[in-house]
């Protein structure tokens, strides 16, 4: 009984270490504005771009969830986008990213 109290212990306590969080569109909108719509919009405003890169949008939720394995690939796992992390991105709001994005499938 006393190990079953030990480990309920230990997990009360790490509870505040972790990474579980619920991530809402709304958050995530925000962030890919932030991170992403530069370049990824109908008319992108970085100034390398006339048009979004491979055609991609991100400019909705719908547009996100339509495009998800594409940017968990390319921001999550590997950490190609943003590129050169010119807007520098966070692993912080990459965990984010991840976990809405592993909501969605």
């Amino acid at each position: 009984m006393r190990s079953v109290a030990a480990a309920v212990t230990i997990l009360i306590a790490a509870a505040p270490f972790s990474r579980v969080f619920a991530v809402d569109d709304t958050e995530v909108l925000a962030l890919v504005r932030k991170h992403c719509v530069m370049c990824h919009a109908i008319k992108p405003t970085h100034e390398s771009f006339q048009e979004a890169p491979k055609n991609i949008s991100l400019e909705t939720i719908a547009d996100i969830r339509k495009h998800a394995a594409t940017i968990s690939a390319q921001t999550v796992q590997t950490k190609a986008m943003p590129l050169a992390n010119q807007t520098g991105m966070t692993d912080e709001e990459r965990a984010t990213l991840a976990q809405w994005l592993k909501n969605q499938q």
